[in-house]
């Protein structure tokens, strides 16, 4: 009786395995471990303790978190909003373009991201600003500025956070056979039925790519809060960079640092749960 080979998976996997346990799961085990200790101490055999966790959420810290979890399923939703068109036409009407302004859209990623925040500072600048200073030119209109303010913030995280939505939401519009939308318009559905039906379904796989990776980023954001929002933003990243390098109050910031992973885990793992991988890459 023949013995089938052994599959040589495993041992492919294996050197993946062993980087994602030493540059992920161990880095938060120690984290995780940091956060249970006593408050301001660096003793690593002191006893293990949840009081950092009950300051994180009786200290004022939920507020920052708020901002920051408000704030990335604002961005999410616009970006969304945005790229749906931009998507659509990308991927059915732009035709030979599309290459040439698919590389325009993401030339920007390569440019550090705080130089672009900064140029976008430049630009939204009352009275100095290009918007401004063009308007006042052009029309003899004064505007104020956003700058220094919550929705300056969102601009830029909109701004900066845009390709990570639009590139996968491409391959989601990609995935929606055209001959399925004419049978649906030949059988009389309406243009918001024929997207609510049809092409939003067949593209959730790409929507949902787009938002978890805009969600996620977003949720970290910092620098556009400090850039855009000056003082009036604080957003939680902020106060675990405080915690860990200002106030060298470890703990803390381990502390806080576990409750957005968990914050995060507890939007991306279902969502992860549901998506079809095998679908996306079949195409």
């Amino acid at each position: 009786m023949s013995h089938r080979p052994a599959s040589p998976g495993p041992w492919f996997a294996l050197p993946v395995g062993l980087f994602l346990l030493a540059c992920f799961a161990l880095p938060i085990i120690i984290v995780l471990w940091y956060s249970l200790m006593p408050p301001r101490t660096f003793d690593l055999g002191s006893t293990l303790t949840l009081e950092n966790y009950g300051a994180a959420l009786s200290e004022g810290y939920g507020r920052p978190l708020m901002w920051s979890g408000l704030g990335a399923v604002i961005t999410t939703v616009v970006t969304a909003l945005i790229a749906w068109p931009a998507a659509t036409i990308l991927h059915r009407h732009a035709g030979a373009w599309a290459p040439v302004v698919s590389a325009l859209i993401a030339l920007p990623i390569f440019i550090s991201e705080s130089v672009r925040l900064f140029g976008l500072n430049v630009f939204l600048m009352p009275r100095a600003g290009i918007l401004a200073g063009s308007l006042d030119a052009a029309f003899g209109i004064k505007i104020g500025s956003i700058l220094n303010t919550w929705g300056a913030a969102l601009v830029g995280m909109t701004y900066i956070h845009l390709p990570f939505m639009l590139f996968p939401l491409v391959l989601g519009v990609s995935l929606i056979p055209q001959d399925r939308m004419d049978a649906a318009r030949d059988l009389g559905a309406s243009r918001w039925q024929v997207f609510r039906e049809v092409e939003l379904p067949l593209a959730a796989p790409g929507l949902m790519i787009g938002a978890l990776l805009t969600f996620v980023l977003s949720l970290g954001a910092n620098a556009e809060a400090a850039i855009l929002g000056g003082r009036s933003v604080t957003v939680i990243t902020a106060a675990i960079e405080q915690r860990f390098n200002y106030a060298q109050d470890w703990p803390m910031g381990a502390a806080l640092t576990v409750v957005v992973i968990a914050v995060t885990a507890a939007v991306v793992l279902p969502v992860l749960a549901r998506l079809d991988f095998n679908r996306l890459t079949r195409k």
